[in-house]
């Protein structure tokens, strides 16, 4: 999971590059990042910017994402193994 949001973020910066200047450009890139946006406001205390000019942020966003993804992975993994084992010894 981790692997396919890197990608998917990477492609979302991409079009941002394509697309810079215009109406909305970042918009998809800042959907994507909404959860490291909602906690770095939350550490902030409430007010925190993004942007797909800001590429610290872009990059720490695309990590912060992507460890999300994985440890959601590692959760739903471990649920269906175990359900899978419950089924087996039954």
């Amino acid at each position: 999971m981790a692997a396919v949001y890197a990608l998917a973020f990477a492609a979302l910066y991409l079009d941002y590059l394509r697309r810079a200047g215009t109406w909305f450009a970042d918009l998809p890139l800042s959907l994507a990042a909404l959860p490291f946006t909602l906690i770095m406001r939350a550490l902030n205390g409430g007010s925190y910017a993004f942007g797909g000019d800001m590429t610290g942020a872009v990059i720490a966003a695309g990590l912060f994402g992507s460890a999300i993804a994985y440890l959601v992975g590692l959760i739903v993994e471990a649920v269906v193994r175990a359900i899978t084992r419950i089924i087996h010894r039954a």
